[in-house]
């Protein structure tokens, strides 16, 4: 009876792990995140370390902890940074969406497994 309900507690356990949003499982597998993008002579930036450090800046603006959390996974889904998603694809999501006078765009992702993905877009 005590290993029913113990692999019934696991089996739950398990469920109920993969039931948290697509969004954060995708975090987990990354190591780091620098999202960097100048528009109008503003920097912003997001940031992004495993497994709980979240950052956002822009101008003089500095937000950390949960309240980054918010913009930082706001960012990622906005352009859909994925290890395959192109630039350009990015700068058009960027200027549908707020960032009209996009001047730069500039990211940097380290995946579970150690590997450096870079993309950057510059306006000229």
């Amino acid at each position: 009876m005590k290993k029913r309900l113990f692999f019934l507690m696991v089996l739950l356990t398990v469920f109920f792990s993969f039931q948290a949003t697509g969004l954060a499982s995708e975090l987990m597998d990354k190591f780091a995140i620098r999202i960097t993008v100048i528009e109008n002579g503003i920097i912003h930036e997001w940031e992004y370390d495993n497994p709980d450090k979240f950052e956002f800046e822009t101008g003089n603006v500095i937000k950390r902890g949960k309240e980054a959390e918010k913009e930082v996974q706001a960012m990622i889904s906005l352009i859909q940074l994925r290890e395959d998603t192109k630039v350009e694809f990015m700068v058009k999501q960027l200027k549908e969406n707020g960032y009209k006078d996009i001047e730069r765009l500039d990211i940097r992702m380290i995946n579970g497994e150690g590997k450096l993905f870079t993309w950057v877009w510059n306006k000229d």
